[in-house]
């Protein structure tokens, strides 16, 4: 589903606490870190319940609020990327504190006055970073996920989880479109995006454009073919406007 204020690059609001900005396809390659930022703040429960399973199953999996704590309090080289990711997307510096599992927002660390800041302070926590995650999606044009259901049933849990392992094989194995690829073809769409303009649409931007594209394409040859002789019958043009699946 397309989200209108990302189409236009458009700040999301988090409540009160912060602004989430869709990241420009410039943001995204001036970046080195970025698909580090991604994996940070789109990282799924069962992501990292696949991930440990493999590794360990006697080790209890981490949320993703507590797997970014985690590195933030025992990597130096992950402490500085958990930082920029939170200055990449909400444009504010933050303080992350692991032993309470809370981060401050809009303030460094060496900045942070306790008797001051600490009073009614903007703050992401373990209650509230599943929204922030899906609101870091929406921003990225990917889809929101559903929250864990802790009361599931460990053998529908098990079939899931095969179901995923099968999914990122099939994945591997599927080839895709490079972004250069993507990038290229939608400046060939005839639309005004040019290789000078295109580094400053929104990153969301690239997805939703193709498919859209591809949807007019499908309607118009169905209607070229019917025109050419084609049965009616058997081809059954949809009409291209419509909300993306």
């Amino acid at each position: 589903m397309i989200d209108d204020r990302v189409f236009l690059g458009y700040p999301l609001p988090f409540g009160d606490l912060c602004k989430i900005y869709p990241p420009t396809v410039d943001d995204t390659y001036k970046n080195e870190e970025f698909n580090q930022f991604l994996s940070l703040f789109t990282l799924s429960q069962e992501e990292l319940d696949d991930a440990y399973a493999e590794e360990d199953k006697t080790v209890i999996t981490p949320t993703p609020f507590q797997y970014l704590l985690i590195n933030f309090k025992h990597n130096s080289e992950m402490r500085q990327i958990v930082l920029k990711a939170f200055r990449f997307f909400i444009r504010e510096d933050v303080t992350v504190v692991p032993e309470m599992e809370i981060v401050i927002i809009g303030k460094k660390e060496e900045d942070l006055n306790p008797d001051k800041d600490l009073i009614n302070p903007k703050l992401l926590t373990a209650e509230n970073f599943f929204n922030f995650q899906n609101l870091v999606r929406l921003s990225l044009g990917l889809d929101a996920v559903e929250p864990p259901d802790p009361d599931e049933d460990p053998r529908v849990a098990r079939i899931k989880a095969k179901g995923r392992k099968r999914d990122r094989l099939k994945a591997k194995r599927k080839s895709s479109l490079k972004m250069g690829t993507l990038l290229a073809a939608i400046c060939c769409m005839g639309i005004g995006i040019t290789p000078l303009n295109i580094g400053e649409m929104s990153y969301a931007n690239i997805s939703w454009l193709i498919q859209m594209y591809k949807q007019q394409e499908s309607y118009d040859i169905d209607i070229k073919t019917i025109l050419a002789g084609g049965d009616s019958k058997k081809i059954k043009p949809k009409y291209w406007i419509k909300n993306l699946d």
